[in-house]
């Protein structure tokens, strides 16, 4: 029973990555703008502009490595560092007091960084050291043949289509009211 509830917790860690990852691909201006917001001097703009399309691409990676379930140990070990990674930049924003807006999910998320931003960050970094742990202690193999995974894969990738798109409609559609 345990090994099937880490196996739901680590999909839908996936699922989240995958759909944020994407979010943000599809609208990194406004991405990019955050990154900028939490401090990152103008002069930098390369940086901050390559950080707009390095950290969804991350994650979006480290989703669709979940999903696969190849070299467990090291994917959830990068599960957790990216949660914690996010995390961190939360806890950044409230102290600095920032009036940035969080743009966790791209065009899909329109508010600024809040308490309940970081509960919401920290529950996905507790699932992620929950998998980490969990998953050496209670490791769930299937025997399925590797057509199966990619079929797994590429539903994960059509999600992220949905995803990205969803975003950018969004972005459009604020644009034209705006």
């Amino acid at each position: 029973m345990i090994q099937v509830i880490v196996l739901l917790m680590r999909t839908s860690l996936a699922a989240v990555l995958i759909a944020a990852g994407a979010a943000k691909l599809a609208d990194t201006r406004s991405f990019a703008n955050t990154v900028s917001g939490l401090g990152m001097p103008a002069r930098w703009e390369f940086l901050i502009r390559s950080l707009a399309y390095i950290i969804p691409l991350l994650e979006m990676g480290v989703g669709i490595a979940t999903v696969s379930g190849l070299w467990p140990f090291v994917v959830n070990g990068a599960l957790l560092v990216v949660t914690c990674g996010f995390s961190i930049v939360v806890i950044f924003a409230l102290s600095r007091r920032l009036q940035v807006a969080c743009r966790c999910f791209g065009m899909l998320s329109d508010s600024q960084f809040s308490g309940k931003g970081l509960v919401r960050s920290l529950f996905l970094t507790v699932l992620a050291a929950i998998i980490f742990w969990a998953w050496n202690a209670y490791s769930l193999r299937f025997d399925v043949p590797p057509y199966a995974v990619l079929l797994l894969i590429a539903g994960f990738l059509l999600f992220a289509a949905a995803a990205g798109q969803a975003a950018r409609t969004l972005a459009i559609m604020k644009e034209r009211m705006a």
